[in-house]
C-alpha cells in the first residue's frame, strides 16, 4: 500500500486549494478516511520541508454538501494564513494507523443491527430500540420510552456499554435527554 508510511502512519487524504485568507484549506479524503474521523482523532501529521512528519491539530472544520458530494474545509493550528495554505496544497495528511484501525473497529461494532435490544438505565429496563440513525458524528438510537420515543446519541456520555450477546444496552445520564431531568 503506497499510502502507508513505515506501517505506523496511513494517509487519509490530501489538501486542495485554500479558501479565504485565514488558513482554511480544502481537504480531499481518500478511501482510508472514515466518517467521524475529525471528531474522534485529535492528532494528525503532515510533512514539513525536510519530509519529516510533524504533528498538527484541527482548530475547526466545516463540511459542505453539494450534489451528493461532501467537501471539507479545515483549519489546522500550523496553517495560519493563505500563504501557509498555499504551501500545504497537494500535501498528504496522515494519522497513526493503529488509531484509524481502532476507530474503524469501533464503528463496525456500532453498526451491528441493534433493533429490538433492551435498554437499561440505573438497573431498570427503560425501553427497547426501535431504530438506529446514522449521523456524521455518531449513530443515534431511537428507543420506545414511556408513552413515546427517545433519541439517544451513541456516545460515552449516554452509553455505558453494549452487550451484543444478550441484546442489551446499558445507558447513563438519560435524565439529560428527557424533559423530566
Amino acid at each position: 500500500m503506497s499510502n502507508l508510511v513505515n506501517n505506523r502512519f496511513i494517509e487519509i487524504g490530501r489538501f486542495g486549494r485554500p479558501r479565504g485568507l485565514d488558513g482554511n484549506i480544502r481537504f480531499q479524503p481518500n478511501e482510508n478516511f472514515v466518517d467521524g474521523l475529525f471528531d474522534q482523532i485529535n492528532l494528525y501529521y503532515m510533512r514539513n520541508k525536510r519530509s519529516d512528519l510533524i504533528p498538527v491539530r484541527i482548530e475547526s472544520y466545516r463540511v459542505e454538501k453539494k450534489r451528493n458530494q461532501r467537501t471539507f474545509f479545515v483549519k489546522f493550528d500550523l496553517i495560519a494564513n493563505r500563504d501557509d495554505a498555499d504551501k500545504a496544497m497537494d500535501k498528504a495528511l496522515f494519522v497513526v494507523n493503529e488509531e484509524l484501525e481502532n476507530l474503524t473497529d469501533k464503528q463496525e461494532a456500532n453498526s451491528v443491527d441493534m433493533i429490538g435490544y433492551h435498554v437499561y438505565s440505573e438497573n431498570q429496563k427503560v425501553g427497547e430500540v426501535l431504530d438506529t440513525f446514522e449521523n456524521p458524528a455518531h449513530p443515534i438510537l431511537e428507543i420506545k420510552y414511556q408513552s413515546g420515543s427517545l433519541l439517544i446519541p451513541m456516545v460515552d456520555e449516554y452509553i455505558d456499554r453494549v452487550d451484543h450477546e444478550h441484546g442489551s444496552i446499558y445507558c447513563k445520564n438519560l435524565h439529560q435527554l428527557t424533559e423530566e431531568g
